[in-house]
């Protein structure tokens, strides 16, 4: 397992990626909400010095089990069991809908893990909100690219 700053390092370049997936692709920015929030965890395992972590299922039940980490439990297990529903079902229908990204999976679940986990650390990060992409809407007709100098 890597040292706390190593996983804030990747917490926060999974975070900068959650922000420039467009919003046509909920699934991506919930996966990747997911793994920022995962190291998010792992920088708090590692803090506390929970080595026995080894996959998802170890992870999970550190979470579950350890009451330091009550404010987490709730919004991680949430992030992973969705993150599981949009990589594995094969159903974009069934996918959370671009417009309740920034309400369910970031202000209901991501912002509250990173703010727990940065108490519970010791550290201020400094992380602002993410704002998402929102491509343009097609016109419907083919247009080519304006020529630039």
């Amino acid at each position: 397992m890597a040292n706390v700053q190593q996983h804030v390092k990747q917490w926060k370049h999974n975070r900068e990626l959650v922000a420039l997936i467009p919003s046509t692709h909920p699934d991506w920015i919930v996966t990747t909400a997911f793994y920022t929030a995962l190291h998010a965890v792992d920088a708090l395992l590692a803090f506390d010095n929970v080595t026995r972590i080894t996959c998802h299922k170890d992870r999970n039940m550190a979470v579950m089990q350890i009451n330091r980490y009550i404010k987490i439990r709730n919004p991680y297990l949430t992030l992973h069991d969705l993150s599981r529903k949009v990589r594995y079902l094969a159903d974009p229908g069934a996918w959370v809908p671009a417009g309740v990204i920034e309400k369910d999976v970031l202000s209901g679940s991501l912002y509250p893990i990173e703010n727990s986990v940065q108490k519970l650390i010791g550290q201020d990060l400094e992380l602002g909100r993410i704002t998402l992409v929102i491509p343009p809407k097609a016109t419907g007709s083919a247009s080519s690219p304006a020529a630039t100098d």
